[in-house]
């Protein structure tokens, strides 16, 4: 059978666009499928936008407490329409690379439509169809939005809609704390609103290390943040220009606000493009299920980034989609390794992690030991007066590194390292035989080190070596 196309990608986001990229680059006839916008969630409505607004809400931080400094100065207003103006103007530059004109200079045909699937290689767009030796599905996700009496008579905000705001929210209550919820609320709470984060589990940063969420706890408290935890929420009312949220909590509390974020956790955007009806399985959540070669049921048919999880991280896209394309391409029969996955959340100090926390690697009954360290010993820390963190290293039973917690104002930047580590199975100790630059925080992981030789080490070590040695 002849088809119009080699590979036909379905979604503009981190992942379907390095699959298009690098499949035209290749020599490949590609088609890449977008409904809405080149460059996904993340560019529009995620990482781009968020990041961007978090420096002001950080900065403002910063100058509040420059005190500590020896300096002298204040934030004596917030203007949130230039905010959000800067924020739109380095999603258009950042956009430049997503665009249409730039793929399609690359070789790749672009559709602005929607696109459902007929058969195993058939595809329907609005007037014509199209068909390809291969479909890969990167549809990405979407905010999901909870079953509570009373929300949808609200304007409520998503991460899809918050950055349209030019006013500060004077009071914004946040559904939900994970990773969104968290540093967009400690991001506003910066830039001088009042900020209560509603959640229903016991702690939060529950994906990480527990040492992690306890330094958090203490710095949103410190921030001003009002964090409501086992709470249910029973139901949401407006009262004129106010937003009351009912929650239970061994008792019914009205927690009154002015803004209403809700950030509840991802949904797969995975329905009204036919993939059930082609054959393609997902599981209960819509999630589409594939194989360790990130290939569906239907062996054509792939799928990567979101839209199939476990890990919901632009970088994940963008790492599984180049296990699609060594397979479709190169037919190397790849497979995900998650054994090393970094993530990042952005709050105010970033926690980062990468590879097995303690509680997984002893469900796996991999776990060794672990070893701890105060990231307020570190120099470079007391200079940079980032002394709220740690480290905290997870070692196998072959006592190499399987996991590690940083919080940390650098933690995205220096998580990389332990990923390195993670993949070249080096044990904690060869940080000794790195030489790093002084004053980083970079030598918190030779501190981990020597920390380690330190409990490993005897007394009876101690009287050997001052024999022979000492003498």
């Amino acid at each position: 059978m002849k088809y119009n196309y080699h590979i036909i990608v379905i979604g503009g986001g981190s992942g379907g666009l390095v699959i298009a990229s690098a499949a035209a680059g290749l020599g490949a006839d590609v088609a890449l499928i977008e409904k809405e916008k080149m460059g996904g969630d993340c560019l529009n409505y995620g990482c781009i936008p968020s990041k961007t607004f978090l420096k002001s809400a950080h900065l403002a931080s910063d100058i509040r407490n420059s005190h500590e400094f020896g300096l002298n100065a204040a934030v004596k207003n917030v203007n949130l329409e230039k905010v959000m103006a800067r924020v739109k103007s380095v999603i258009k530059e950042a956009g430049t690379h997503d665009s249409k004109e730039r793929y399609e200079k690359l070789g790749v045909k672009v559709y602005f439509d929607r696109a459902v699937l007929k058969n195993r290689h058939t595809v329907q767009l609005s007037d014509k169809q199209i068909t390809g030796k291969y479909i890969v599905i990167a549809t990405g996700s979407e905010p999901f939005i909870p079953d509570i009496a009373g929300l949808k008579n609200i304007d409520y905000l998503t991460n899809r809609n918050i950055f349209k705001l030019n006013k500060l929210p004077e009071h914004l209550i946040v559904l939900g704390g994970g990773p969104i919820g968290l540093e967009l609320g400690q991001g506003f709470c910066h830039l001088g609103s009042k900020v209560t984060i509603i959640d229903r589990n016991q702690t939060l940063f529950k994906k990480d290390d527990p040492e992690v969420w306890p330094v958090l706890q203490k710095k949103f408290i410190d921030d001003g943040i009002d964090i409501r935890l086992s709470s249910k929420i029973e139901k949401i009312n407006r009262i004129e220009n106010k937003i009351e949220v009912v929650i239970y909590n061994n008792k019914y509390e009205v927690i009154t606000g002015s803004a209403l974020l809700v950030s509840s956790g991802r949904s797969p955007v995975s329905k009204g493009f036919g993939l059930e009806e082609a054959g393609i399985v997902l599981d209960q959540r819509g999630y589409i299920k594939t194989n360790a070669k990130m290939q569906t049921r239907v062996s054509n048919i792939y799928a990567c980034g979101d839209v199939t999880g476990p890990y919901q991280f632009t970088h994940m896209a963008a790492y599984q989609a180049g296990v699609v394309i060594k397979n479709i391409i190169f037919k190397l029969g790849s497979k995900v390794d998650y054994s090393s996955v970094p993530w990042t959340t952005y709050t105010k100090p970033e926690v980062a992690h990468a590879g097995y926390t303690q509680q997984l690697a002893e469900s796996r009954g991999i776990f060794h030991s672990s070893v701890i360290v105060d990231l307020a010993t570190i120099d470079r820390a007391k200079t940079e007066n980032d002394r709220t963190g740690l480290l905290k290293l997870n070692l196998n039973r072959k006592k190499q590194i399987a996991g590690a917690a940083i919080v940390s104002e650098k933690g995205g930047e220096l998580i990389p390292l332990v990923t390195l580590a993670i993949k070249k199975k080096m044990k904690a100790t060869e940080f000794l035989d790195l030489i790093f630059s002084y004053p980083t925080e970079a030598e918190i992981f030779k501190s981990a080190s020597i920390e380690l030789i330190k409990q490993g080490f005897k007394s009876w070590h101690k009287k050997l070596i001052k024999k022979l040695f000492l003498r």
